[in-house]
């Protein structure tokens, strides 16, 4: 599992095609809070929930920029991508 949700994490934040970006963000996210879910019936995985905790937060921030960028240009549908 570890593996899966840090590709994600790594290939939203390494996104460079600015109309993939918002896509990449949400996908990475939805299968981050699908991996806390599941941890959050294994006690023992403490420090790994913290990892994917910081991780949505990274992630929530760089959508929020990258949302408020685009409306910044002006560019319209900046959510649908």
């Amino acid at each position: 599992m570890p593996q899966d949700w840090e590709e994600a994490y790594r290939a939203a934040l390494l996104e460079t095609d600015p109309p993939k970006l918002i896509g990449q963000i949400d996908s990475a996210m939805s299968m981050l809070r699908a991996c806390l879910l599941k941890l959050s019936y294994s006690p023992t995985q403490d420090g790994e929930a913290e990892r994917i905790a910081d991780a949505l937060r990274t992630l929530d921030l760089l959508r929020r920029v990258e949302l408020t960028s685009r409306l910044d240009r002006g560019e319209a549908n900046s959510s649908e991508d």
